[in-house]
């Protein structure tokens, strides 16, 4: 059967096992001292910074690099300075990590990245903290984190920059090279259309209107040479013409002469007088002809005014009917033409767009070069610490104290649960299973002394 202990059984036996407890717990609390102080001493220097990147206002240049917010900006930051290579160039140049370093510099930077802690601090503020066992070392590595670590910063954003100007310029050459081919299609579309443009309509319809005129004039011109060859018409022709009567007229008074020129004499007085009317109808003759040949003439030169009337008017219709041509194609000339426009609109606003980024593009690039180093500034650099950040030999002291006491107290109930011997009367009957007859108690020093006057008056 089991025995169980009360409190006070567990209390006396510790009262009985006093000895054993203590030196156990002195032994453990020593051992623990002994190592505890020879733990070494690891020490943590803090080095931080300022994140100040000077901005323009957005409405005069608009930032080529976008800012990050808290979380990117601090995830940003320990991916920068866990870099391998911000991590090799401290490891190399502060002659960290040489156990490490003999085996490969991988294990090397994977120590240097368990000792660092990257924090944020705030909204625009990082820590970068180091651990060693050398706080000038620790010191030291950490200011040259956050060294190295702006200075990479500083050179991918100037990076960045760059590359975002630089394509900026070589997409601003092949949209002005586009621009150049859609401007040369639309002037190739003007000269090959040059006589249709919209902007040729009014000037066409002016055109029309002045052809209309001279068209309505020359009819006017045709109109009176026809009224006035009508009236050429209306006069005889043949013998009934004047030129025909006189011409009878001085056959008849020749004839006359020669009869009476060979009846009388040529002085005569007859003679005479038909010799004057014959000269007379002579000279009528050559007028009348005079006049018929001036009719002629102005006849054929009103059937030729005529005729040249005519061709006019059918050269003026023609040209009307080319302006209605050109007139009526201009909808679907002004129509591809707005297209090929709105095209060249397009990809020149475009160039604008890309030239005015260009120059934004570079007044940040400029901004960055001169405003760069003060975009990071360090608020505190790392400063040897004078105490250790571990351990805390205190605490360490404190549990080795509770775990002596533990174990000591452990090892006496240890010990009194081995022990057999039988303290009590409870203890007799549960482990012999016999009845108590009788009881003697256990007299201790002060009760013989209380006994012995008694004893004393007894003899007397």
């Amino acid at each position: 059967m089991d025995r169980t202990y009360t409190i006070d059984e567990l209390w006396a036996a510790v009262r009985r096992r006093w000895k054993t407890l203590a030196v156990v717990a002195f032994g453990v609390l020593v051992l623990s001292a002994l190592v505890i102080a020879r733990l070494p001493n690891e020490y943590r220097a803090r080095a931080l910074v300022m994140v100040e990147p000077f901005m323009p206002h957005p409405d005069l240049v608009v930032p080529v690099v976008n800012p990050l917010n808290l979380e990117q900006k601090v995830k940003s930051v320990r991916e920068g300075v866990y870099a391998r290579s911000v991590m090799t160039t401290a490891i190399e140049e502060l002659k960290l990590y040489p156990k490490e370093r003999e085996k490969s510099m991988d294990e090397a930077v994977t120590a240097f990245r368990a000792d660092t802690e990257v924090h944020a601090e705030g909204e625009s503020a990082f820590s970068i903290t180091v651990r060693r066992r050398n706080p000038e070392t620790a010191a030291r590595a950490a200011n040259r984190l956050a060294e190295l670590y702006i200075e990479g910063n500083l050179q991918v954003r100037a990076g960045q920059v760059t590359r975002t100007r630089d394509i900026i310029t070589q997409k601003l050459a092949e949209m002005r090279g586009e621009l150049a081919q859609a401007e040369k299609k639309v002037t190739a579309f003007k000269r090959a259309n040059s006589e249709s443009l919209p902007e040729l309509i009014e000037a066409r319809f002016h055109q029309r209107d002045e052809l209309a005129k001279q068209i309505e004039l020359e009819e006017t011109f045709v109109k009176e040479a026809q009224r006035r060859i009508d009236l050429f018409g209306t006069q005889p022709f043949g013998k009934d013409t004047e030129v025909g009567r006189l011409e009878e007229l001085s056959d008849t008074v020749r004839a006359r002469l020669a009869s009476l020129q060979a009846a009388l004499t040529p002085d005569h007085p007859d003679v005479e007088s038909m010799k004057r009317e014959l000269e007379s109808t002579g000279v009528r003759l050559q007028n009348a002809r005079a006049r018929a040949a001036a009719n002629d003439l102005e006849l054929r030169r009103m059937k030729d005014a005529i005729a040249r009337g005519r061709n006019r008017i059918a050269d003026l219709q023609k040209r009307q009917a080319d302006i209605d041509k050109l007139v009526a194609a201009a909808p679907l000339v002004a129509a591809d033409l707005a297209e090929l426009t709105r095209d060249t609109d397009m990809v020149k606003a475009k160039v604008t767009q890309l030239i005015s980024k260009k120059a934004e593009a570079e007044i940040t690039a400029d901004l960055e070069q001169k405003s760069g180093p003060s975009a990071f500034r360090v608020l505190e650099s790392a400063q040897p610490p004078a105490l250790p950040s571990s351990p805390n030999r205190q605490q360490a002291l404190l549990l080795a104290l509770l775990g002596a006491l533990v174990l000591a107290i452990a090892v006496s109930m240890g010990q009194e649960l081995s022990d057999r011997s039988i303290r009590s009367e409870s203890e007799v009957g549960t482990a012999l299973a016999l009845p108590v007859l009788a009881c003697v108690p256990e007299l201790n020093g002060a009760g013989i002394v209380a006994l012995l006057p008694m004893q004393q008056q007894a003899e007397a």
